[in-house]
């Protein structure tokens, strides 16, 4: 009967430090997530900040980044597409938007547009523009 407790209690003491071990590694998991996540944001965020200042004077007033695209065999370069709408009508009466893609250049912390290039919302395209592809 000594010794049934015992297994009992080795088996149930096993278990307790499986289950911490599964849980720390779905914790582990989940912030490195999270992580990347926060990463790709504040590059999307920079990514923003580079087109509205190559854009400024050009009566933008509003920008929305459709795709960032960051190759991980060129870090330094990036590919951006966003949606420009602008502060005058065409002959319909609805705000001018254009579709705009370009090849950014890492710059310190931050992004500057290199040239511009085709628009797409697909990853694929967007590394073979990267690539100089067109």
């Amino acid at each position: 009967m000594l010794v049934k407790r015992a297994l009992n209690g080795v088996k149930t003491l096993l278990m307790t430090m499986r289950n911490r071990a599964l849980s720390l590694a779905l914790l582990t998991a989940s912030l490195g997530m999270l992580l990347s996540t926060a990463s790709c944001s504040g590059n999307d965020a920079k990514a923003k900040q580079a087109l509205q200042e190559h854009l400024k004077g050009q009566g933008v007033t509003d920008l929305t980044v459709d795709l960032f695209y960051n190759d991980p065999n060129a870090p330094d370069k990036a590919y951006v597409s966003a949606t420009a709408t602008y502060n005058f009508a065409g002959s319909d009466g609805k705000l001018k938007r254009e579709f705009l893609g370009y090849i950014l250049a890492r710059e310190g912390s931050g992004w500057k547009v290199e040239r511009n290039t085709s628009y797409t919302t697909e990853r694929q395209k967007a590394a073979t523009y990267l690539a100089g592809g067109k």
